[in-house]
């Protein structure tokens, strides 16, 4: 028997990459009965087998599907290989997730209500909806982004938990195969970091909207670990990545500066939160000569025009 909140013209794209297999069946579990099919890309894994996959298939009326890449295409390149396929089965949406991303029981279902709500409306052009995430190591619930003074919320008074966002994180977002075939697929040659960014503002510039809905909620971890670091006569805790990320990081934030579709006000903001990220890691213990190593050449990378996987890291 069909859970009530099924799906069946939504398909999950998960890409995964050396994951925790433990995590790795939560995760599949929280979005088995929520979608039709999930396409997991995995990135050349070394340290899974996915051996104990066939035991969750078909368990309640989701099938899936591991489709093992001979080599690590990063985030962008492996939610194409998902969405392609899920298009090519006529689903009508795609759910994309990360390796350490756990949806609510309902977010799918939710998700996919709001969006026909929205469509309603004339004028009305969804690219994608998301679920507010919960951090897995604090319990604190994010809200959704908007940068820039004196702009306000999208009002929708039909369904008060519906805002406008100027970008949503991929992990959740659910995104009509409508949009897809406007706006176009993920860019690659970001290879890890600002892929969803980047999407979010080529969909805004072609008149789409980018949707979070409150009370949609899926649980996501920040970071390789947590560090406390002292800030101010006070310890902060900041989410850690390992030194190549920053590499990612802040490259594709110096590419995103030169395209004419990015906002200026998340120009700016993005500039001041990449100098505090840079102040932050200084501290950051025996590892701040490798962020700081990482965070220069990602900068001269960027502003070189250098994009793609970079295999010397």
């Amino acid at each position: 028997m069909l859970d009530k909140n099924y799906c069946n013209d939504v398909s999950a794209v998960l890409v995964t990459y050396n994951p925790n297999s433990e995590l790795l069946v939560a995760v599949i579990q929280a979005v088995l009965g929520q979608v039709s099919d999930i396409f997991i890309v995995d990135n050349a894994s070394l340290n899974s087998t996915f051996a104990w996959l066939d035991q969750l298939g078909e368990q309640v009326g989701t099938r899936l599907h591991l489709l093992k890449q001979e080599e690590n295409l990063g985030i962008g390149a492996g939610h194409n290989v998902g969405i392609k396929l899920a298009i090519a089965l006529g689903s009508k949406f795609v759910m994309l997730l990360d390796q350490d991303s756990q949806l609510q029981e309902d977010v799918v279902i939710r998700l996919r209500t709001a969006y026909y709500e929205l469509s309603n409306i004339d004028g009305f052009k969804v690219a994608a909806l998301g679920p507010q995430y919960r951090d897995s190591d604090t319990g604190a619930l994010s809200d959704f982004v908007r940068v820039g003074l004196g702009r306000n919320h999208f009002n929708f008074p039909q369904n008060p938990s519906v805002t406008d966002a100027d970008f949503l994180v991929s992990s959740g977002s659910l995104i009509p195969v409508a949009a897809l075939e406007v706006v176009g697929l993920m860019e690659e040659n970001l290879f890890i970091d600002g892929v969803d960014t980047e999407w979010c503002f080529r969909a805004k510039s072609k008149g789409f909207l980018i949707i979070g809905l409150y009370g949609a909620v899926m649980t996501h971890t920040l970071g390789e670990q947590r560090q406390e670091i002292p800030w101010f006569f006070r310890k902060r805790a900041i989410s850690v990545h390992k030194p190549f990320r920053y590499y990612y990081m802040y490259r594709n934030s110096v590419l995103l500066y030169f395209r004419s579709y990015t906002p200026w006000g998340w120009k700016f903001a993005d500039m001041a939160r990449c100098c505090k990220m840079a102040v932050f890691l200084c501290w950051a213990g025996e590892n701040r000569l490798d962020f700081l190593k990482m965070i220069s050449l990602g900068i001269v990378d960027g502003l070189k025009g250098v994009s793609g996987r970079r295999h010397d890291l």
